[in-house]
């Protein structure tokens, strides 16, 4: 079992199924998921703003964040050994 990341989670999907960008193999678990929870927490912002601001260019960025820090997140699991999908 690892505590690094695996490498192997893509996220930032366009045309077709081949992801734009990949979590970096060989990343400390902890760090990883410390920006994961870092990058959350500007997203849980972005959606707040958002919502009560009518910026729905920060609801499209939100959206996509999410989408980075779920990929962070699973590719420490998968690195972990608990593949969980």
């Amino acid at each position: 079992m690892s505590d690094t990341t695996a490498g192997v989670t893509g996220f930032g999907y366009g045309d077709g199924d081949k992801p734009l960008f990949r979590v970096e193999p060989g990343h400390d678990s902890k760090l990883a998921m410390e920006q994961a929870s870092a990058m959350m927490a500007c997203a849980k912002r972005m959606t707040l703003l958002a919502s009560t601001d009518g910026e729905a260019d920060l609801g499209w960025a939100a959206h996509l964040l999410c989408d980075m820090v779920k990929a962070v997140m699973d590719d420490v699991e998968i690195g972990r050994g608990r593949e969980s999908r």
